[in-house]
Parts: C-alpha cells; structure tokens; sequence
C-alpha cells in the first residue's frame, strides 16, 4: 500500500474518531467518515492491550496485507481506520480478508468488482 493512501496526522484521525461511524469485524472495528478529498486515506490502530511492540507490529502488518487488494475498489473520499482487536494476530488471512470486505459494505465505502475484474 502507497504511502500517499495513509492517515498522517493526529488531526486527521481525531477528525474520524469525532465524525466517523463505526462498524465491527471479526478481528477489528472499522471507522469511517467522508473527508473533503477525492482520495482514501487508511490508518491502522493497535493498542497496548494486543502485546507488546512485536505483537502490535504484527498486527498492523496483516491488516495492511488484507486491505491492499481491496483498495482499487474502495470509494473516493472517505477516511478509514481499522482498530485490530487481540485476534487479529491468530485468525486465517482468508477469513479476516472477507469480513474485511463485509465491513467495508456494510459501511457503504466498498465498491463490489465488475465482471472482468478479479476478486480477492
């Protein structure tokens, strides 16, 4: 994932903590809310709770491995944060990818790929 998709500044996530709506996953809560950019901006949060800085790393690591597939078909113009909860480090890539995908639909941010594209 491109460095120019990331949230930066503690601006930027307070913005989307305040305006946001949440939605839960199996191993992460998503925060949305719609900024005044034509581009997606995703920051990954993990807490103290999860480990220590290995476990939180860890953690950080495979939410971006799962979303960068699905970037290409996420809306213009919204804000993301995926907070990881304490499984995010011990489920299947595969399951945690599709509820992934399930969160980001049921927030109303991810666009279903058309025929000829393929699918994660």
């Amino acid at each position: 994932m491109n460095r120019t998709y990331s949230l930066k500044r503690h601006k930027e996530f307070r913005f989307t903590y305040r305006t946001g709506r949440q939605v839960g996953g199996g191993s992460f809560v998503l925060v949305t809310a719609r900024n005044r950019k034509d581009k997606v901006q995703v920051g990954f949060s993990v807490s103290k709770k999860i480990g220590n800085s290995v476990m939180r790393n860890r953690a950080k690591r495979r939410l971006k491995a799962c979303f960068s597939p699905l970037l290409p078909n996420v809306k213009p113009g919204y804000n993301l944060i995926f907070i990881a909860r304490t499984s995010a480090l011990t489920a299947p890539f595969v399951s945690m990818q599709k509820s992934m995908v399930s969160a980001l639909m049921r927030a109303g941010v991810y666009e279903a790929p058309r025929a000829g594209e393929a699918q994660p």
